[in-house]
């Protein structure tokens, strides 16, 4: 940059050269200041110029741009030099700076963390770059601090990343209810609800007890959104009508972004022949109702839900050659991704059992007589589908 002209340099000049020696030009041009010209190497560069009625600095910017020059004026006197890098000139800046660094006495910082993963902290630190080539950060257990050791310049923008980050994770409270309910309580529920026609019917018809905000369905299973005041009491009043049974109520707490789950079951124990020696060891297969909830909080009101359920049940025995016995695990799942609202129910259901129930009968004392006694008895072989519908209803923690 040059320096600011006096007042008797503000006259405009007018020159043309064509393909004249650069040392020439600025000869001129500082004959015209009654200047004194200093080039401080060799530069033998030729130039073809014309200007008329410019400013005097402006005309000597644009001959030294052109020429790849600087120039510094000293009282009366032009310094000409070749122009420095941008990259040079950069590495140079840094280079003095580190310097300026190494000679500052290193400081300490100790920064309280709150809420936030120190580790992770840390890594951001380093990540963006905070500290000095000397900075170090290392995290204090005892005191669940961070420990930088830096020159003092570079606390301020530590301390702004550290509390940007140190924030609450905001947390959401899963409730969930977990039900089975025969073909015909659904129909009789399907009273209450509207739950008759085909699946997109079912869905589009939940608010006429319950009141649907929004519904949809996929392959495989049903999927719809209700309000989830009057829940607690609907599902009461039907298990005390015997139409459903309440196989779990979890309540979950899990923070934004984490995953909380629940299992319940049984693990059935099968032999497992290992070598070939005939040796067999016990291993347990998992036969559990499992429920994964995921909640991404994207605002006050609304949130996304990843869900994962799994309903494995025994299944039916496997003959081995050895005459031996293993059981099968008859497996079902779920899993989708909803967007709800804050206090909204999601409920699936679809996945459906078959349940075959035999009863015998008999008159007491009369059935047990010979021959006639078959008319005094009364068996049974009933087939019912159960299905799991699953309720799920999310509330965020103030």
């Amino acid at each position: 940059m040059l320096p600011s002209s006096n007042a008797d340099q503000q006259k405009n000049i007018s020159m043309a050269f064509y393909q004249t020696d650069i040392a020439i030009i600025l000869q001129a041009l500082a004959d015209s200041k009654q200047m004194n010209l200093v080039m401080s190497e060799d530069i033998s560069i030729k130039q073809t110029i014309k200007l008329n009625n410019v400013d005097w600095h402006k005309a000597l910017k644009i001959i030294l741009d052109s020429a790849n020059l600087q120039a510094e004026i000293d009282d009366n006197i032009l310094l000409i030099s070749k122009a420095i890098d941008p990259e040079i000139l950069l590495q140079k800046q840094q280079s003095e700076q580190r310097e300026k660094e190494l000679n500052q006495p290193i400081s300490s910082l100790f920064i309280a963390v709150n809420y936030a993963d120190p580790t992770a902290l840390i890594e951001m630190i380093q990540q963006q770059d905070l500290l000095s080539q000397r900075g170090r950060v290392t995290f204090d257990k005892r005191t669940n601090s961070l420990v930088i050791a830096d020159v003092p310049k570079q606390f301020a923008n530590i301390k702004k990343l550290v509390k940007t980050l140190d924030k609450p994770m905001p947390q959401v409270h899963i409730s969930a209810h977990i039900v089975t309910m025969s073909d015909e309580s659904m129909s009789e529920l399907g009273i209450k609800w509207g739950y008759e026609g085909s699946s997109s019917q079912l869905l589009d018809k939940f608010d006429v007890g319950l009141g649907v905000s929004h519904s949809t369905s996929t392959v495989g299973f049903n999927l719809a959104k209700l309000s989830g005041h009057l829940l607690n009491l609907e599902l009461s009043a039907l298990e005390s009508e015997n139409q459903l049974e309440i196989i779990a109520s979890p309540n979950l707490l899990t923070a934004n972004q984490n995953m909380a789950s629940i299992k319940q079951g049984t693990e059935i124990p099968y032999e497992v022949s290992s070598g070939s020696n005939g040796a067999t060891s016990i291993e347990f297969k998992h036969a559990v109702l499992g429920l994964e909830v995921t909640p991404k909080i994207l605002s006050d009101e609304l949130m996304v839900l990843d869900l994962y359920i799994t309903q494995n049940t025994a299944g039916r025995s496997i003959k081995r050659s050895d005459n031996g016995e293993v059981l099968a695990i008859d497996t079902q799942e779920i899993k989708t991704q909803v967007q709800i609202k804050n206090g909204e129910t999601v409920v699936l259901g679809g996945i459906v059992q078959q349940v075959n129930t035999k009863n015998k009968q008999k008159v007491p004392s009369a059935g047990d007589i010979p021959l006639i006694g078959r008319l005094f008895k009364h068996n049974s072989n009933k087939q019912q589908k159960r299905e799991l519908v699953i309720f799920i209803t999310p509330q965020l923690v103030e």
